[in-house]
């Protein structure tokens, strides 16, 4: 004869099975309310609290997923597996010294060692840009599951950061097995950066406008190893491409080619840099003199004044751009100085906030003016700098040799390491940090001091 207690238990099973079902095939909501109702008849369900939490965090919604998951742990401190949810929750809502003290607690809780949770603790500990800890936390999730690409992953983001790039490179490549980079047949095996006389390579586009732009440093030596050289290039970056001299053809993505080898573009760095040493950093990118001519009467009334572009915002489709990007209005309040003359370099949708401005405002528009990166680097050539938040621009600033100051985020791209005041990747570069997440104002206020001592340098007398 069943029980009351046995049918109970088969009923908040049901319940959570359901909800699996429905989590599965992305009807979050509809699987939130039934859980919701489930919780209200079965109350001390940890599980069914805990799945409750995990679909308000699919939704987004982390502030009520902790809520979930602290309810849970009422009925049950040692749930593992709840702690470590409520780490990831905090985690996206930037709580992060609480997200890792979670984190611990779910692996002191844990009877088995699992890499999930060693994994979740790097994540946090990374975004709290503590690589070094991090590093370790991964490895301890690869060392109990091997093949654990994620946790590969997010290893060679935390190891490049740290600028350990023979360690990060190879991890760097799981990219390819993570379903980052769109699926497709590539033509040839794949280049492993040894010579390729009498044979052609093919470069495959990958990542953002600044990726190939930042990669585009080692085009001459990829070609100086031997044969034909093909590379593929979005639209708007074809003509500064070109204008190098040297790869053989540049097509668009997609194109078919027949090719010997084939490459990926970001994998190219590792066959050439293993420290800040081996980093080609001279200047490689120049301005084509036509389009300069072209631009040059936009210029004219910086006479005397120092001709400062700027840029507030990345794309609007990157994930994280909401972590970089600036209003306008704060550049203006910190760059609207007394002997400065301001240009906009922003395209996009954010190019928007310029129509709000009260007329004659301070700074002119030049996104009319810029069709393609070969425009933006004819414009830049005209400046005496450009200050900006991260975004492909500070790239084709750094590779034009002009002088660029990059305005970062607490957590910035790895690309621009840990401390530094300065890129080795770019010379010309000066990068502006925050004390502390969100401090914003500091950094503008840095900005603002620098800008004013440096126009004051170029007044005439």
């Amino acid at each position: 004869m069943t029980t009351l207690t046995e049918r109970t238990t088969s009923s908040a099973k049901s319940a959570f099975a359901e909800a699996q079902r429905l989590h599965g095939a992305g009807q979050f909501a509809e699987a939130e309310e039934l859980l919701r109702n489930a919780v209200a008849e079965w109350p001390t369900d940890v599980s069914l609290r805990n799945a409750r939490g995990v679909m308000f965090a699919s939704m987004k919604r982390h502030v009520d997923a902790v809520w979930c998951y602290r309810d849970a742990l009422r009925y049950d401190e040692g749930a593992s597996g709840v702690w470590s949810n409520l780490g990831n929750s905090l985690t996206e809502l930037n709580q992060l010294h609480s997200a890792i003290s979670c984190h611990e607690r779910a692996i002191s809780h844990s009877s088995e060692k699992d890499p999930q949770l060693f994994h979740n603790l790097g994540v946090s500990l990374a975004e709290a840009g503590r690589h070094a800890e991090a590093v370790i936390a991964f490895g301890k999730a690869l060392k109990l599951k091997p093949d654990y690409l994620a946790a590969r992953w997010d290893r060679a983001l935390s190891l490049l950061t740290l600028g350990n790039y023979s360690e990060a490179w190879p991890d760097y490549e799981v990219r390819k097995h993570t379903g980052q980079l769109p699926e497709r047949n590539l033509p040839g095996k794949e280049w492993d950066g040894r010579a390729y006389s009498r044979r052609t390579l093919l470069l495959v586009s990958e990542q953002g406008f600044g990726d190939l732009i930042w990669m585009a440093r080692y085009l001459p030596h990829v070609k100086a190893l031997g044969g034909k050289l093909i590379i593929e290039c979005r639209r708007e970056l074809v003509p500064i491409i070109e204008n190098m001299g040297v790869v053989d053809r540049v097509v668009l993505p997609g194109t078919e080619i027949d090719a010997d080898l084939h490459a990926h573009i970001c994998s190219i760095p590792s066959f050439f840099t293993t420290d800040f040493a081996s980093i080609p950093s001279a200047s490689y990118l120049v301005a084509q003199r036509e389009r300069m001519t072209k631009l040059a009467p936009l210029f004219e009334n910086g006479l005397h004044r120092l001709k400062v572009g700027i840029v507030w915002s990345g794309s609007v489709t990157f994930g994280k751009n909401h972590r970089r990007a600036q209003r306008l209005f704060s550049f203006l309040r910190a760059c609207a100085l007394p002997g400065v003359e301001l240009y906009s370099l922003q395209k996009g949708p954010p190019v928007r906030e310029l129509t709000s401005l009260p007329r004659g405002a301070p700074i002119k528009d030049l996104a009319p003016h810029l069709q393609d990166f070969a425009d933006t680097a004819a414009a830049i050539t005209h400046l005496d700098l450009v200050v900006m938040t991260d975004s492909s621009v500070a790239h084709l600033t750094g590779a034009l040799g002009k002088p660029v100051w990059v305005l970062l985020g607490h957590n910035a791209h790895w690309l621009w390491l840990l401390s530094r005041v300065d890129s080795p990747w770019y010379p010309s570069m000066r990068l502006y940090r925050p004390r502390a997440e969100g401090d914003w104002d500091y950094v503008f206020d840095r900005v603002s001091a620098d800008l004013m001592a440096l126009a004051d340098q170029r007044r005439p007398g």
